[in-house]
């Protein structure tokens, strides 16, 4: 009768345990999958992936934990590469799988390479540093995805700024061949905002929303210093480009910023 009794129990354990399995963000299961490297797959080896960015993302993540609800996925912005790269490096913890995107910076921060950054409301430069992804909306720019600057003084601003991804057309391959007459190709840029081309927004803001990490990365990047038009004009001929005044290539129309305020503008947790 007690050996039925144990048989009995333990069909209805393993019953229970394949209709109601962990879930996918149980933190033991997650963090065995963090702690793996990445599989040795033709995937994973040929995304160009910064291992000095990847790094310095998974050891932020196991700092703050807590803090990020979706960690299958890590996002990774490497603007130690020019605009004409796919620099947007979007990793599925789970899989290895690596995907790269091509995505703007911001028109301030530079022309081909995004040489400077900024945290300053109104400065037209990309921010740097560590975020989490919040809500997805629909906004002037289509499906866009809030972001959350974690870092204070290097990029606490970022939600007041309306710094924000959103699809776009001038961040697509097509801006690269129109500014061709121009100079040399290169994306077009943004007021801040990591723009990535409209035709993947949607697919990549629906994995990464709901508090993943993202990185803005730049090896050796100085933050917030202003720039003459001198320097910004130096930086354009050294590169070989031509200067577009037009405007044509960049984005004239900011992202609907009355859902932002100056009062928002607070770091959620500090850098490790």
């Amino acid at each position: 009768m007690h050996r039925t009794i144990c048989r009995l129990l333990s069909l209805a354990a393993g019953v229970f345990i394949i209709l109601f399995p962990w879930p996918g963000d149980w933190p033991y299961r997650s963090e065995r999958t963090l702690l793996r490297p990445l599989p040795s797959r033709p995937q994973a080896r040929q995304g160009n992936l910064p291992s000095d960015a990847f790094s310095k993302a998974v050891g932020f993540l196991r700092a703050h934990w807590s803090q990020f609800s979706n960690r299958r996925f890590i996002t990774i912005i490497d603007y130690t590469k020019p605009s004409t790269s796919r620099r947007l490096f979007l990793i599925n913890m789970e899989s290895g799988e690596v995907q790269r995107f091509p995505v703007s910076h911001g028109k301030n921060s530079g022309w081909l390479y995004a040489t400077r950054f900024s945290n300053r409301p109104e400065s037209h430069q990309s921010p740097l540093g560590f975020f989490r992804t919040g809500r997805k909306y629909y906004g002037g720019h289509g499906p866009s995805l809030e972001l959350n600057g974690l870092q204070k003084a290097i990029n606490d601003n970022t939600f007041c700024r309306g710094i924000v991804m959103h699809g776009a057309h001038y961040a697509g391959w097509g801006a690269v061949a129109a500014s061709r007459a121009y100079g040399p190709g290169r994306l077009g840029r943004s007021l801040g905002c990591p723009a990535i081309p409209v035709e993947v927004a949607e697919n990549v803001i629906d994995r990464i929303k709901g508090g993943s990490l993202l990185y803005m990365y730049a090896k050796n990047a100085e933050t917030g210093l202003p720039r003459s038009d001198a320097e910004v004009k130096t930086d354009a001929e050294r590169e070989g480009l031509v200067i577009d005044r037009s405007g044509r290539d960049t984005e004239t129309r900011p992202s609907p910023r009355s859902r932002f305020s100056p009062s928002s503008c607070r770091p959620l947790l500090s850098s490790p």
